[in-house]
């Protein structure tokens, strides 16, 4: 179905009225009434055609239906705008959501790749003092909370050592871990390969 053509111009050529002069009343008046049944038409079929993409006869012309008053014409029409706008906010919040969600995933993401690969590529390099005394050095581990630092320790106690004492600093995005524990003889393996599963997260 086409739409409907606009309407000629208020009191435009449509019978007009002959030599081109002032039209009387009734020729106003008729040409008016064309007008605006030429704006209902086209207001119809806009609502018709938004609201029932079936392209279904208006309820004004199925059959045994009664014909709709133009106030119950404009009152669709102002009910169909009303929801078409709640609707076109609901998606523009919707689609707010989802482009929020997408960011904070990707950020998520590349922080936990960071953290990962800043954990994987931790050296540890392993000074022995004497007596069963061992500084334990890593390098590169993840510098943004302590976690990871009180995470090492415990694994060196964990695998046997007897930590003295410990500290960590941050240089730039690089996190140094200083640990001296006692580890009894033919053990500093053990204690170095647990804390390497620790760091990688594999515990």
């Amino acid at each position: 179905m086409e739409m409907p053509p606009p309407p000629p111009p208020f009191g435009g050529p449509a019978g007009g009225g002959a030599g081109g002069g002032k039209p009387d009343r009734k020729t106003v008046e008729r040409n008016r009434r064309n007008q605006m049944n030429a704006l209902y038409s086209r207001l119809d079929f806009l609502v018709r055609t938004g609201s029932s993409p079936s392209s279904a006869p208006p309820a004004a012309v199925q059959r045994g239906a009664p014909a709709m008053t133009r106030p119950d014409r404009l009152e669709e029409a102002a009910a169909y705008i009303r929801q078409t706008t709640e609707r076109v906010e609901r998606l523009k919040e919707r689609k707010r959501e989802l482009t929020a969600a997408a960011r904070g995933a990707s950020s998520s993401s590349s922080s936990s790749a960071a953290a990962a690969g800043a954990a994987a590529a931790a050296e540890v390099e392993v000074q022995h003092l004497g007596s069963g005394l061992h500084a334990i050095l890593v390098t590169g581990a993840p510098p943004s909370d302590g976690a990871s630092f009180h995470r090492a320790v415990r694994a060196v106690e964990e695998a046997g050592g007897e930590v003295q004492n410990a500290h960590f600093s941050v240089v730039g995005a690089r996190a140094i871990y200083t640990i001296h524990t006692l580890v009894a003889e033919g053990g500093i393996e053990r204690v170095v390969q647990r804390l390497r599963a620790a760091l990688r997260g594999d515990s």
